[in-house]
């Protein structure tokens, strides 16, 4: 069996993509690579856990589990939104699950009792030991930063900040006037493919959308749609089209406007901007074959009251029930011992290509024996 080491090694991010294959087949199906994935990615980028406006009052908290890594976000008593690794530093179990208010943090084992701002408060019954560092044993902190109308998570103290390392993607947001948008819905679909094949289909640049995708063909000007790529980001948009395609009873002016803005953020979340509407898109592994696409759907004040929000999120399903399809289908075949490797469309699959490049020198900087590529 090929080490996961060389198989990583056969995807070379110097070269251009017009001379690259795709990544091997191996990336995909092999469970081993959850593991490395785990430490070379997840642990090391910016992932959105909640929205801001979950966590208004003093106390109030949501917890999760990403990649193995359990989380904790909680408004302290002062006021500051904090993110801790969600582990007591006791015997390692979790402190809180779910989401609720919580003024103090008391672990279910032990009793043993944190302040909102992850301090040891109190360790009961541990008369007689020696060597006792409270400050120590606090909570593990991870990096938070709100972005938007979300709270990411990271759990690298090292790096970039995340509205630092997105400038371009933040920019073209903010000029679309996303802040007067408000949360309508939420919807999560689970999918029996390797969460790099959604993020894939996402970014070969709308190569598939003629062919998978009718209805949304009809909205956009494919001949307009262009892909730019940037160090942690890419950005794809097209034009709306003037006219109703074949098989489209409104108007596409009506859903995407004078055009749409397709953002992804390494390594698994994205941001559809478009009309009156944006949505999110954030896809979550669970093993090696399946993940979580879970979806927020956002609208101007007042798109919900005129039924516009309902049918816009009915498109959206549809779009995405054929997403599924693709994804699952590619998953099986990449498990074909007739498939290795493919070849990148040069004019189009940039974005996927960077996406690789990107995750590629994150697998390679995991092992120091490698170093990690050039940018």
């Amino acid at each position: 069996m090929e080490s996961l080491r060389a198989a990583i090694e056969r995807f070379d991010p110097r070269v251009p993509i017009e001379r690259a294959w795709t990544p091997p087949s191996v990336w995909y199906v092999d469970p081993r690579m959850a593991d490395v994935e785990r430490q070379a990615v997840f642990q090391r980028s910016w992932q959105p856990v909640a929205r801001v406006a979950q966590l208004q009052e003093v106390g109030s908290y949501r917890s999760g589990c990403l990649a193995g890594e359990p989380w904790l976000v909680i408004r302290g008593e002062d006021g500051v939104l904090r993110a801790f690794h969600n582990v007591c530093l006791h015997k390692g179990r979790e402190l809180l699950t779910g989401a609720g208010t919580a003024r103090e943090l008391v672990c279910g084992y032990h009793a043993w009792r944190y302040a909102s701002d992850g301090r040891l408060r109190s360790a009961p019954g541990i008369a007689g030991i020696e060597d006792f560092d409270r400050r120590a044993l606090s909570l593990a902190p991870m990096r938070l930063e709100c972005w938007g109308p979300w709270v990411f998570i990271c759990g690298d103290p090292e790096a970039e900040g995340l509205a630092g390392s997105i400038p371009e993607l933040d920019a073209a947001l903010q000029a679309s006037g996303w802040h007067t948008l408000r949360f309508v819905a939420r919807k999560s679909w689970e999918v029996a493919c390797n969460w790099k094949v959604v993020v894939d289909n996402y970014l070969d640049g709308g190569y598939h959308v003629p062919h998978m995708h009718p209805s949304l063909a009809a909205q956009i000007d494919m001949r307009s749609y262009r892909t730019e790529c940037y160090s942690r980001s890419s950005i794809q948009t097209a034009q709306g089209r003037k006219d109703a395609g074949d098989g489209l009873d409104f108007d596409p002016e009506e859903r995407v406007g004078a055009g749409a803005i397709y953002g992804w953020i390494y390594p698994n979340f994205m941001v559809n901007r478009y009309g009156r509407c944006l949505d999110a898109n954030h896809v979550i592994p669970l093993d090696h074959q399946r993940c979580r696409v879970e979806y927020e759907f956002y609208f101007e004040p007042g798109a919900a009251d005129e039924g516009f929000a309902a049918a816009s999120i009915e498109q959206a399903d549809v779009t995405q029930r054929e997403d599924i399809e693709i994804c699952e289908s590619v998953q099986r075949g990449l498990g074909s011992s007739a498939y290795d490797r493919g070849r990148y469309a040069p004019r189009v699959e940039q974005g996927e290509h960077h996406f690789h490049r990107l995750l590629a020198q994150a697998l390679r900087a995991l092992d120091s024996s490698v170093p990690p590529s050039p940018s």
